[in-house]
C-alpha cells in the first residue's frame, strides 16, 4: 500500500517549498499478507515509489537526498527517506505503521490522494484530525485500476465491489507460478 499526500502549493516569497508526503506501508503490517516471501523491503518499494515519482514529475535525480529512523517508541523505527528536486519540490517518503501514517501526525499535511476503495480510511483521518481540532484533509479520489479485459468504453460506471482491480496478491500469485514453472 502507498499513499500519497501533496501539500498546498506554498506563496511566493513564502521560504517554504511544496512537498509531497508519500506514506510507504512497513513491513511489519505486511507480514500476513498471502505469498509475502514475493514482498519488496520497504527500501525497494520506496526506491521504485521514488523512481516513478521522479519520471512523473519530469525530474532527474534528487538534488538532495537525505535518510533517517527515529524510534516511534522504544525498539520501533520509523524510515523516512527526504529528497529536495532541482525544481524545488521537497518530497518526503515515509513509513506507515497504522490506517492513519503521517495524517494524524503531521498538521501540516493538507491533501490526501485515494482510491475508491480506502474511502473510508479518508473519512476515518478526517475524523481524527476534528478531534484534534486540525483542519480536514482534502480528499482526491482516483479510479482503481481494473483488470479485466478491456471491452471498450461501455459508458458503464465501474464496480464498486472492486472485484476486478488490479491486485498486489495476484501479482504475486503470477510471480510464483512463473518460479514453480522455471524451477
Amino acid at each position: 500500500m502507498t499513499a500519497l499526500v501533496l501539500d498546498r502549493t506554498t506563496s511566493p516569497g513564502s521560504g517554504s517549498k511544496p512537498s509531497i508526503t508519500v506514506g510507504i506501508t512497513g513491513d511489519e503490517l505486511l507480514k500476513n499478507k498471502k505469498l509475502r516471501e514475493h514482498l519488496e523491503s520497504w527500501h525497494e518499494r520506496q526506491a521504485a515509489v521514488q523512481n516513478f515519482l521522479l519520471a512523473f514529475l519530469g525530474e532527474e535525480a534528487p538534488s538532495e537526498q537525505d535518510s533517517s529512523a527515529r524510534e516511534l517508541e522504544p525498539g520501533r523505527q520509523q524510515r523516512t527517506v527526504y529528497n529536495l528536486l532541482p525544481s524545488g519540490i521537497a518530497i518526503r517518503y515515509v513509513e506507515i505503521f497504522d490506517a492513519f501514517g503521517p495524517t494524524i501526525t503531521d498538521e501540516t499535511i493538507t491533501a490526501l490522494v485515494l482510491s475508491g476503495e480506502t474511502r473510508a480510511g479518508g473519512k476515518a483521518v478526517n475524523e481524527k484530525r476534528g478531534e484534534k481540532g486540525w483542519e480536514p484533509l482534502d480528499i482526491f479520489e482516483v479510479d482503481v485500476l481494473d483488470s479485466s479485459p478491456d471491452d471498450g468504453d461501455t459508458g458503464k460506471p465501474q464496480s464498486q465491489d472492486f472485484q476486478n482491480k488490479i491486485s498486489s496478491t495476484a501479482i504475486r500469485q503470477r510471480i510464483e507460478q512463473r518460479s514453480r514453472t522455471s524451477d
